[in-house]
């Protein structure tokens, strides 16, 4: 993202949508170590008649909630409990049941989750996230370089369609500490929509950071093996840049392609 550097501020191709009725962003976290602890992933849709779609992701230690709720009124403040129930990806055989609670204005509020999963009906582990704050942007896009601002966050969106996907960001003293994101991943066989931490690293004296991530997930049928590349310019008004991941799990290849992203503090 080096050659985003330029003399003039200027506006990137991005998506209408998600300039006039989007919102992402989240609580960062400031280690990949605390994310059960510290991360949420937080979109808004909005429709004219004051209302907008929520969605909430929310990590705790025994699982990650995710929940989404239409027609919230936002035009004050809102405030709703959601239930969830899902499937726990690396074992079949279990449950997780989610009560999330969002509260706030469209710009930032609270947001706490109660965690229970389950294996044939009985609930084997029981967790809370906690109370945690969270703030949302609408991000603009821009190829001015600018200084990072340290010890502090970065809320925003990627351009990926169809829904909002929240990012999140967080710098430290001369350094990314991380970055949490949603994506939309297709493959050969499959669509799956789900997010990703990745560790931070050194931001360059022009104000531009590269992260690559490698992982594996474990399924009873076999490893999922990912590659996460980050890259990043931080401008005056915030930071932007692209993403992808891609992975193979047995003959299924996935790839995202590159995904712009932008995020302002």
């Amino acid at each position: 993202m080096r050659v985003l550097v330029a003399a003039a501020l200027l506006a990137l191709a991005w998506p209408a949508a998600a300039r006039a009725a989007d919102l992402g962003g989240g609580t960062p976290s400031t280690s990949a170590r605390s994310y059960r602890s510290q991360l949420t992933l937080v979109t808004l849709r909005t429709a004219p008649a004051g209302a907008a779609v929520v969605r909430a992701t929310v990590p705790a230690r025994c699982g990650v909630a995710h929940i989404t709720r239409t027609n919230v009124p936002i035009a004050g403040p809102f405030a709703f409990t959601a239930t969830a129930r899902e499937r726990v990806p690396q074992d079949s055989r279990a449950r997780l049941i989610a009560r999330v609670s969002v509260a706030g204005t469209a710009a930032g509020g609270t947001v706490s989750a109660r965690i229970r999963l389950e294996v044939h009906g009985r609930t084997v582990e029981r967790c809370n996230s906690g109370t945690r704050a969270w703030q949302a942007r609408t991000p603009v896009a821009e190829t001015v370089a600018g200084p990072p601002r340290a010890d502090t966050a970065y809320y925003g969106l990627t351009a990926q369609p169809a829904r909002p996907h929240a990012l999140v960001l967080r710098v430290g003293a001369g350094r990314v500490q991380t970055v949490a994101f949603q994506y939309r991943l297709p493959c050969s066989h499959r669509v799956v929509e789900t997010d990703n931490l990745t560790p931070g690293g050194k931001i360059a004296a022009d104000g531009t950071f590269s992260l690559r991530e490698r992982f594996t997930i474990p399924y009873a049928e076999g490893p999922e093996r990912f590659r996460v590349k980050v890259d990043g310019q931080f401008t005056p008004a915030g930071a932007n840049g692209t993403l992808s991941v891609s992975s193979k799990f047995g003959a299924d290849h996935c790839a995202t392609g590159a995904i712009q992203w932008a995020a302002a503090p």
